[in-house]
């Protein structure tokens, strides 16, 4: 095995530095894999510290957690246990192997060594240990010469039907691939294309992919990750929608939740309105376009989700002045309230909610200016 002089025992955060002598006082085999050493590799700051050991995760967990002092979560069922600590978290698991029950299925695992833990994984540049146990601490585990690809910028799956077995690696691959600026390596561009093309992605639960698409929207290089999902044929979006993708994440990945099939994710009751809006939003553009009435720009976006009006400038900046415009007239202040009108003694009730709202589209466009003459209207419905 190659050796390699860890930057990881130099690193000055004191939950990582905690981590590492504890395992290097103990009998304990273990590993910091994934993520961190990729990134560390690159030269990238991770927060998260995932370590993999041979043995009962939970258990150590508990007993690792007695010198970091933090929040512990153990899941006994999976084997894995995270203890968070202010904005650090260290995750555990105990090395396992998988076989999946049918493609787009969570696996079944099953104990094992690192060398095998690593062969489950989604990528080379993911498939990386280095040990932290006291015999042979900042050993470099890379079956699969990860390092290699990192070096050359390349993602690259482990196995033939990596992406059969698990369609969500589509999106990591698609994810890794902007964040880092790599490439896919050709056969698993080719084994993603025939994956996509054989409609693996629509096995995949709703929530499965609503997590992945979270997590893209979460990056700064959404934008691109967008337009490869639609590139490549993960979903039908015209090429068109995407090159109007707000520039912020929050109301991007809005935005792209829209333009999917309707209910092809489960969302809470206040994002399936925010959606419902952007799926409008066309129509919104066209009428707002039209037209200079304040009273006409207020009745179109006063019942839009406020996420949705946020983004109309970012879609379309020439809206810009009239959204502007729009949250100024939301300061706006009625004349004339309900019980001005039941003190003057204008009926039928029912008629309020249409005369309130006609009394302040006049005050809006300047042809009631003031109280008084708006009363002044009041008292000409009494005679009526």
């Amino acid at each position: 095995m190659e050796r390699s002089k860890s930057s990881a025992k130099k690193k000055k955060k004191s939950v990582l530095k905690k981590t590492i002598d504890f395992f290097v006082k103990t009998d304990f085999h273990a590993y910091l894999v994934g993520g961190y050493v990729r990134d560390s590799t690159l030269g990238r700051e991770s927060v998260d510290i995932d370590v993999v050991v041979e043995g009962d995760a939970v258990k150590i967990a508990r007993k690792l957690n007695t010198e970091l002092k933090g929040k512990l979560t153990c899941h006994p069922e999976f084997g894995t246990a995270s203890i968070s600590i202010n904005s650090h978290r260290v995750d555990l698991a105990s090395a396992r192997t998988e076989k999946y029950p049918a493609p787009a299925h969570l696996p079944h695992v099953y104990p094992s060594t690192i060398v095998e833990d690593l062969n489950r994984r989604d990528f080379t540049i993911n498939a990386i240990a280095m040990s932290i146990s006291k015999e042979n601490f900042g050993e470099i585990f890379d079956p699969f010469e990860g390092m290699n690809d990192i070096k050359k910028k390349l993602i690259r799956i482990l196995h033939k039907n990596s992406f059969t077995d698990d369609p969500t690696r589509i999106f990591r691959a698609l994810r890794y691939k902007n964040r880092f600026g790599f490439k896919l390596e050709d056969d698993t561009e080719h084994q993603m294309r025939e994956a996509i093309r054989n409609g693996t992605v629509d096995n995949l639960s709703g929530q499965r992919m609503l997590n992945e698409l979270q997590l893209i929207f979460k990056e700064d290089t959404f934008q691109n990750t967008a337009d490869d999902l639609v590139h490549y044929g993960v979903f039908p979006i015209k090429r068109n929608d995407i090159r109007m993708l707000p520039e912020s994440n929050r109301h991007a990945f809005y935005y792209f939740i829209s333009k999917l099939t309707k209910n092809r994710v489960p969302l809470t009751k206040e994002d399936q309105r925010i959606v419902y809006d952007f799926r409008s939003m066309s129509d919104i553009i066209e009428k707002l376009q039209k037209t200079t009435k304040k009273s006409n720009i207020y009745d179109l976006l006063s019942p839009i989700a406020p996420d949705v009006v946020e983004a109309l400038p970012m879609i379309k900046p020439e809206l810009r002045e009239k959204i502007l415009n729009f949250h100024h007239l939301s300061k706006t202040k009625p004349f004339i309230t309900g019980k001005d009108l039941k003190k003057y003694g204008v009926k039928p009730a029912k008629q309020y909610t249409r005369i309130l709202h006609k009394l302040f589209s006049m005050q809006l466009d300047r042809t009631v200016q003031s109280r008084r003459q708006a009363l002044a209207y009041v008292r000409t419905l009494q005679k009526k």
